[in-house]
């Protein structure tokens, strides 16, 4: 019996440092850790403000683009609610400013250029005539 118990006082750990290391590794391999992004298919999704459009003006523009920083950092542009960019920018600026067109100021400043795919969204909901809901 004392050969068993040491062998399996040896084993154990061994078997559930083993089990921890594979179940990190699984972990790993997911697409926050650098797998492809899920392609973007812009044609399929429902796009509207609330479901879309505002958590990328959330990730990317209301830094600056909000009720208490407009006047200060975002040349007196408030898009911090839905009626905010309706009123105050028009889809050929907002347009040319998030795809970097010459003569337009590149939004967002002094970061990445958004990813082709919400540059599409943000188009497909314009064509759609930006629907709230």
């Amino acid at each position: 019996m004392p050969i068993f118990d040491s062998f399996s006082a040896f084993i154990r750990p061994a078997l559930v440092g083993t089990a921890a290391l594979l179940l990190g590794l699984a972990a790993s391999c997911t697409y926050s850790h650098g797998d492809p992004a899920p392609e973007c298919d812009v044609a399929n999704e429902t796009i509207t403000y609330a479901r879309v459009i505002s958590p990328i003006f959330d990730a990317h523009c209301r830094e600056c683009h909000n009720t208490a920083d407009a006047n200060v950092k975002g040349a007196g542009y408030d898009f911090s609610n839905y009626q905010g960019i309706n009123q105050y920018y028009s889809p050929t600026r907002m347009l040319g400013c998030i795809k970097r067109l010459p003569g337009y100021p590149p939004m967002p400043q002094n970061r990445d250029k958004l990813s082709d795919c919400d540059i599409q969204r943000i188009e497909a909901w314009i064509a759609a005539g930006k629907p709230n809901n």
